[in-house]
C-alpha cells in the first residue's frame, strides 16, 4: 500500500526537480524516493560507522578509515 505525502519545496528546488525528472525521464515521486532511499542508506552507513569506531575503542584498537569502509565484516 502506497501513502500520499505533501512538502513544501522552496521554488529554486522545485524548479531544478521538475527540470532533473526531464532529463532522467521519471517522475518527480520516482526520483524522491531514490533521494530517501539514499538519505536512508547513508544515515545507516554512517550509524554503522559510528557502532564501529566506538566498539574499536572500547576494546582498545585503533581502526583507520579505511579498516572501517573495507575490513570490517
Amino acid at each position: 500500500m502506497r501513502n500520499v505525502m505533501s512538502i513544501s519545496l522552496p521554488k529554486d528546488t522545485m524548479k531544478e526537480l521538475k527540470s532533473e525528472s526531464k532529463i532522467e525521464g521519471a517522475s518527480i515521486s520516482e526520483i524522491v524516493r531514490k533521494a530517501l532511499k539514499t538519505y536512508f542508506f547513508k544515515l545507516d552507513f554512517e550509524r554503522a560507522r559510528q557502532k564501529s569506531r566506538l566498539e574499536a575503542a572500547r576494546k582498545g584498537v585503533k581502526l583507520s578509515e579505511e579498516d572501517i569502509l573495507f575490513k570490517l565484516p
